[in-house]
Formats: structure tokens, C-alpha cells, sequence
């Protein structure tokens, strides 16, 4: 019988335990699907999904990503013994096969049975015993360590409804066992080594081990768009768009010296009855909220990796004083401490002006009635007193800070002295002193420059000599437009052979921003990908406009450059592309911000196809040919 071991190439530690521990033993090893490397939408490709209502029994978590891996490793042995056309036996590579295996019995067996159990962990009420105080039918049998399946079994397991809700396969199968005809042994003839000695691929360690197999929306109320700034800047930089509710909205929900803010509850209700039950929501107030200097690649990620932490379907932060009631003061600190060990804390109170939580548990938390006029806050704490729903304050600010004057800037973050958290959020609520310390945290972390660049940590190649990085988010793109076009002095440069309508960075005041991201983030990239080239520093840099009543296109030609930079600023437009004829290569689907590299003296002759309708903006890097170019 052909004996399959699943096994991990990153984990050849495992496998080489596994043939030391078995030595005897013939099998055919079967490379495990490695659930790190798969997202959501890879899986969906794979025509799989996820169950969005489980969550483990026991330890209260969300679907980790090895044990989506672990997962199809089992479904594609199941395909395999369906297209074998004969029982094999699956085994995974921290088995010991102990000296009561036997192989003929195990065949015996396969005439009455089509799923054998050769190792389990009980966590059912109990089991059947059969004939001779020597085989079993489990319970609610754990584990995929080892056992036996037949193609009729297999078939019964590779249907529609398991592909479409995954979950862990050791939760599968004993929800299976009905329609299976199952059977184990009593005294089980393999065991696994302790994890103590192999440690475990399936379970979660940190918060990256979690498979997101949902959205996070960050939404919020400003009816006042001027007073977004802070936020919505902070959000750009860290690559997500925030959702304003209260944009083109008459604000009716009371003032910011008094209670109010009802009408925040009510806006979010109807937004919130188009999204998905599984989805997460992060809600933050507008005017004094800004997210901390972080890679801007995995802030909202981020954000939603440590909610996941809390095991708890919403979080609030917290704050030092109890408003707008301190009469319930007593009732909540008392309520903290029954659900979290960090009672003791300095901000105890539950601010609403900072939480997080999933659809399904924010819309019932929500349903009540509530004039806009009525307080948000005084709400929130009413029903987090009730006991009815699963709601946690965030006491150590793990997630959200709000005001406190302790709170410094360390490592380009927020950081709590008191709690050691760096927090992803900051919310400068109270007074004069909380606002004071607001801006200048933020400008410590932001200052006073109006775009800041993605961090460059890899390359895609997209072409021989041709490369895409990260350069800048779409928020960002967008604000070197609206900068560019309140300069408005788009000409052709008097030395350029191939003149466009131009505007010089050095000329919005962008260029030593732009030069000092180039060396720190993009050079190396350059002078690894292009070496031997002899790589100097930026030329130049400059952001073109094609209009239907100016510039519409840009003949073939190449550049007074050794290596360009192209970034697309924008894509409400139509026609236009950059074009690469003799590559064949076009950045139409190109996404906004991303920045295309190329030699730009002789190889890659480039034009800029005719623009059909809209505005184009294009921003252009030349890097020096020569030392003193």
C-alpha cells in the first residue's frame, strides 16, 4: 500500500527526524503546500474558500495560514488516492511508527472500512468499542497525523462544500465521521514526536500566522473635509483610503464642548447594512486622528493582525477620564477587570472615538435607536456595561493611544513608556494640552513635507532590463498633482530635444525629498539589478501633463538618462499609455504609483501614445549618465 509523508521543504529538520525515527519504512514524499505563501485570493484562484463562521473551539482564534496549507496538502492526497483508484496511507513527517503496525491487518481491515484511524487524539464524550477490546469507532477523533483513506472516502471529502468552506482538517474530518464509515485502533500503532521537539507549522505563533480571508474598511465622519488633513494624509501614506461618511453631510450631531455625536451611530449603521458579516470595520473619529509612522505596506493589515490578537469581536480604545458620565466610572473599571488581566492602567474609561470589530457583531451592537443629537460615547459605554455583547477595552493601547502625555516618539512610532506598546493609531482627544501634543507628534512623525514615498523593498521584473518597484501611494500621487497644478506652470524646457509640458520638482520644492528616497531606497535596487553599470546619483525629475487642449501625445524617442524612473500619477483617463515598441511593453495596466525602470539611453525608445479624453500625469526621474551630469 503506497504510504504517502507530508512534509514542508522549508522543514527538512522534520523530514530528516521522520527517517531517522522510521528507518525501515518505504513512502513517496509528497511536498506540503505551504499556507505562508498563499493569500486570499490565491486560494479563490484555487477554486477554494473559507468557512467565515469558524473559529477554533478551543483556543478562540481565526483560521491561521498553515492551517490553510496544511489543509489542501490533505485535499490533494485525497485527489490523488481518487485518481490511484486504491486505499493509501497519509502520514505526516512527525509519526513514529511504532512496533503493533501491521500492514495485513490494516488491509483486513480496509474490507470492512474505507477510513482507518492509525493515530488520534479523543475529544469527544467518548468512544465505541468493538470486537475484541481492539478497534474503536471515535468520537470526535483530533488530529491528521496518520491514517488510511480509500477512493470512497476520498470522494465523499472532495466535494463542493468542503472546498468552499475550508477549515482545519483536523476539525473536518470528525464532522465527516458520519458519512464516512470510520474505524481506529484502541491501542494506537503511531504516535507523534511532542512539539517540544518539532516545534509546529499549523498554529499560530504571532499575528502574521493569520489567514485574512476578509476586508478591513477604515471608516469615519467629518462632514468638515479641511479638518481631514491629518488623517487622511497619515491613511495615504500608509497606502489605504479612509471612508468618510460625513462627506457632503450636514453635521446635526451636537458640538465638540458638549455630548453629541449620535448622528456618527446612525451613519454607520446604513453604511455597515451593505457589508459582509465577516468583514472588519475600523472606526475612527476624523479631526484628531492620525495613523503613526509605519511601513506603509502593512499598517491596515497590521492593524487588523493585532485586533485578531484580542480573540474578541470589538475593541475599544481607552481613555484617562470618564465621560461624559463618571458615575459609571466604578461599573466599567469593575467590568474591566472580569475580561482582561491589564486592568491597571491609567485610561480605563472606553473611548469611542477609536474601535474595531466585525460587521456582524457591530451591527447588533448598533441596532438600538439613537437620536444624532444623543452622545456616541455614553452609548457605547451603556452597552459594553450590559455584558451582552463581546466587547474588550484596549488597556495597554496594543492598538489604539489616546491622549497621554507620557506617549514619545521612538523609532519613527508611537511609543507607551508604561505599556511598552508602539500603537498604530493615535487619537488626540481631550483639551488644549491633548490637541498641543497632537500636532506635534504628528509633525515629528509627518512634518512638514507633502509627500512621503513608499519604502522600496523589492522588484518585480516585468521585461529583460525592465523593473517595477513601489515609489508612492495613490493619495500621494494625487497630492503631487494638486501641488503641480497650484504651481499651474507647465512648459517645455528650452534644452530638451523632445520637450513636453513640464513642471521641474525643483520647483514645488519636491526635489530634495524625492533625491534623498532615490539613494536611501531606490539605488540599490538600481545598482544591484543594472551592475556593472557604473550607477550615479538623480539628474533630474519632473512631472509631465498631457491635455486634450495642449500636449496629447510624445513621439518615440529615449532619454538623457542612464536609468528612468516612470510613475503613472494618475489613471482617470483614456489613451495615453507609455509604450515601449520595441518591447512590447505598455503600462496601461500598471497600477497608479508604481514606478517602472528602464535604460533610458538607447535600448528603450519610448512614446506616449495619444491621449482620448481626460488629463494625464506622469512624473519623470533621469539618473545622471556621467559624474558631473
Amino acid at each position: 500500500m503506497k504510504k504517502y509523508v507530508i512534509n514542508l521543504i522549508e522543514r527538512s529538520d522534520r523530514l530528516q527526524l521522520f527517517n531517522e525515527t522510521n528507518p525501515n519504512i518505504d513512502y513517496e514524499l509528497y511536498q506540503a503546500v505551504n499556507g505562508k505563501n498563499i493569500d486570499y485570493d490565491e486560494l479563490k484562484r484555487r477554486g477554494f474558500d473559507t468557512d467565515k463562521n469558524w473559529i477554533d473551539p478551543i483556543l478562540k482564534t481565526h483560521l491561521t495560514k498553515g492551517e490553510v496549507g496544511c489543509f489542501l496538502s490533505h485535499y490533494n492526497l485525497w485527489l490523488k488516492c481518487i485518481a490511484l483508484g486504491e486505499p493509501i496511507i497519509i502520514l505526516e513527517d512527525d509519526a513514529i511508527i511504532g512496533d503493533s503496525y501491521d500492514e495485513d491487518h490494516i488491509t483486513t481491515l480496509l474490507e470492512t472500512y474505507n477510513f482507518i484511524y492509525l493515530a488520534y487524539k479523543e475529544m469527544g464524550e467518548g468512544t465505541t468499542l468493538l470486537k475484541n477490546d481492539e478497534l474503536i469507532v471515535p468520537d470526535y477523533p483530533y488530529w491528521t497525523l496518520a491514517y488510511v483513506i480509500t477512493p470512497e472516502a476520498a470522494k465523499k471529502l472532495c466535494v463542493r462544500e468542503t472546498r468552499k468552506n475550508v477549515i482545519p482538517v483536523d476539525e473536518l474530518l470528525p464532522l465527516k465521521i458520519k458519512e464516512l464509515n470510520v474505524v481506529g485502533y484502541k491501542n494506537q500503532p503511531i504516535t507523534p514526536h511532542g512539539r517540544s521537539k518539532v516545534g509546529t507549522d499549523v498554529t499560530t505563533n504571532n499575528r502574521y500566522d493569520y489567514f485574512i480571508d476578509f476586508n478591513t474598511h477604515h471608516i469615519t465622519v467629518g462632514t468638515d473635509e479641511n479638518k481631514c488633513v491629518k488623517l487622511n494624509l497619515s491613511a495615504g501614506y500608509n497606502n489605504h483610503k479612509v471612508v468618510n461618511l460625513g462627506k457632503n453631510r450636514q453635521w446635526q450631531g451636537g458640538t465638540m464642548e458638549s455630548t453629541g455625536g449620535g448622528q456618527k451611530i446612525n451613519m454607520l449603521r446604513e453604511y455597515i447594512s451593505m457589508l459582509p458579516d465577516q468583514d472588519v470595520v475600523f472606526f475612527s473619529d476624523a479631526y484628531d486622528v492620525f495613523l503613526p509612522l509605519t511601513d506603509p505596506m502593512f499598517c491596515l493589515p497590521e492593524i487588523t493582525r493585532r485586533y485578531l490578537e484580542f480573540k474578541h469581536s470589538i475593541i475599544f480604545s481607552s481613555e484617562r477620564s470618564c465621560w461624559p458620565d463618571e458615575e459609571l466610572a466604578t461599573e466599567i473599571i469593575k467590568r474591566n477587570k472580569t475580561l482582561t488581566p491589564y486592568a491597571d492602567t491609567d485610561s480605563p474609561y472606553l473611548n469611542s472615538g477609536l474601535f474595531i470589530g466585525r460587521v456582524s457583531e457591530i451591527k447588533r451592537l448598533i441596532c438600538k435607536s439613537i437620536e444624532d443629537s444623543e452622545d456616541d460615547q455614553l452609548y457605547y459605554q451603556q452597552q459594553y456595561l450590559t455584558g451582552d455583547y463581546d466587547i474588550v477595552l484596549d488597556l495597554e493601547s496594543y492598538i489604539f493611544q489616546s491622549y497621554d502625555p507620557d506617549v514619545i516618539v521612538k523609532d519613527k512610532q508611537l511609543y507607551n513608556p508604561k505599556t511598552k506598546c508602539f500603537s498604530c493609531v493615535y487619537h488626540g482627544n481631550g483639551g488644549k494640552d491633548a490637541k498641543k501634543q497632537y500636532e506635534l507628534l504628528y509633525d515629528k512623525l509627518y512634518g512638514n513635507s507633502p509627500i512621503v514615498y513608499i519604502p522600496t523593498y523589492d522588484y518585480e521584473v516585468i521585461d529583460k532590463d525592465m523593473l517595477l518597484i513601489d515609489f508612492m501611494t495613490p493619495y500621494q500621487c494625487d497630492k503631487m498633482i494638486e501641488r503641480a497644478e497650484e504651481y499651474g506652470i507647465f512648459k517645455e524646457a528650452d534644452y530638451d530635444k523632445v520637450a513636453g509640458q513640464e513642471l521641474r520638482l525643483k520647483q514645488l520644492e519636491l526635489w530634495d525629498g524625492l533625491v534623498n528616497h532615490w539613494m536611501k531606497s531606490v539605488y540599490h535596487i538600481v545598482y544591484e539589478y543594472y551592475h556593472p553599470c557604473h550607477i550615479y546619483g538623480v539628474r533630474d525629475a519632473f512631472i509631465i501633463k498631457y491635455a486634450m487642449d495642449s500636449q496629447k501625445s510624445l513621439r518615440l524617442h529615449t532619454d538623457a538618462s542612464l536609468v528612468t524612473g516612470s510613475i503613472k500619477l494618475n489613471d482617470d483617463y483614456t489613451g495615453g499609455e507609455l509604450l515601449f515598441p520595441r518591447q512590447g511593453v505598455t503600462n496601461r495596466d500598471i497600477p497608479v504609483g508604481k514606478c517602472i525602470l528602464f535604460p533610458g539611453q538607447c535600448t528603450h525608445g519610448h512614446t506616449s501614445q495619444e491621449l482620448l479624453s481626460g488629463t494625464k500625469y506622469s512624473l519623470t526621474i533621469w539618473t545622471q549618465r556621467f559624474e558631473k551630469d
